[in-house]
């Protein structure tokens, strides 16, 4: 005789499975909420660090053109050009419209700083120049032209004149001057007199938000150049050592062009620090040009 035995099918409860599925998805969720997380964080942490080397980067090289512009104003050489008009520095509301490119207005509340001087890569007389002449044969370090403001500079003397005609000889330079009543020796400086004004003024550019982008400008014999972008403030004052020696110290103040949000700290004008309270990331630096004895500083 057989024996049967009924076997019943052992299913786990309804419950219990549905229970099990929603806490694995729980785990699940929380899991992928912490990886998004650290991966919304490390964007956020790697934005905020190319901001800050943009604004390094951002700062060097404006830093590095106000050092060489303004540490040479008046001329290179022994004998250095004094006076109103080497070095002026006002605020932005009051300089004259001439100081500015066409078209250009510098940001309120900054300050505009002009200054005037030989060209870096200027020319030398190639032979002594007596008085009462006005032809001056001089190397060919830049191209000159009828019309040019020239300095022509040794170690005690200076003067200014026209260029009326220049032409080119064997590698050098026959040029005819408006004054004749200067002697100078053979290797005096010879250069391009420029005229620039630096001052911060609205780009053609906006952020995403139609925010205006500010920028670096200079006004140079009648031409205007965009240095750099993202600069929002401009300050300059002047300290004194024991040596007498006139320290000139530049405050810039550069932003991020894109929102960061990373972190907030408080915002110093000197020194460095950042800020985020509006979104963006802040970079206040100060620059110390070391201005060589007797050059004269119009602050306003």
């Amino acid at each position: 005789m057989n024996l049967i035995i009924p076997v019943k099918p052992m299913l786990p409860q309804t419950g219990a499975l549905l229970l099990e599925i929603i806490v694995t998805l729980a785990l699940s969720l929380i899991v992928i909420a912490v990886i998004m997380n650290i991966m919304l964080n490390s964007i956020e942490q790697s934005h905020y660090q190319n901001n800050v080397f943009s604004l390094q980067r951002q700062f060097i090289r404006v830093s590095q053109l106000f050092y060489h512009e303004l540490s040479s104003a008046g001329y290179q050489g022994c004998l250095r050009v004094t006076g109103d008009e080497v070095m002026q520095i006002r605020k932005a509301e009051d300089v004259p419209v001439t100081w500015l490119g066409k078209g250009y207005q510098a940001k309120a509340h900054t300050m505009v700083i002009h200054i005037e001087k030989m060209a870096t890569n200027h020319d030398y007389l190639l032979s002594d120049h007596a008085s009462n002449q006005n032809q001056w044969t001089v190397s060919m370090h830049q191209r000159l032209k009828a019309g040019d403001m020239v300095m022509i500079a040794d170690c005690n003397k200076t003067e200014k004149t026209t260029v009326l005609t220049a032409s080119v000889q064997k590698n050098q330079q026959i040029v005819t001057s408006a004054n004749n009543d200067t002697a100078f020796a053979a290797g005096s400086y010879f250069g391009l007199w420029q005229e620039k004004t630096f001052y911060i003024a609205k780009t053609d550019r906006k952020t995403r938000l139609g925010a205006p982008i500010w920028g670096l400008y200079s006004y140079e014999n009648g031409q205007t150049y965009e240095w750099a972008d993202g600069v929002n403030d401009l300050r300059f004052n002047t300290i004194t050592d024991d040596q007498h020696h006139t320290v000139l110290v530049a405050h810039i103040l550069l932003t991020s062009l894109e929102r960061v949000t990373h972190r907030v700290q408080n915002y110093f004008f000197a020194g460095v620090s950042y800020r985020s309270e509006d979104g963006h990331l802040y970079q206040a630096m100060e620059v110390d040009i070391p201005l060589q004895p007797g050059v004269f500083l119009s602050l306003h």
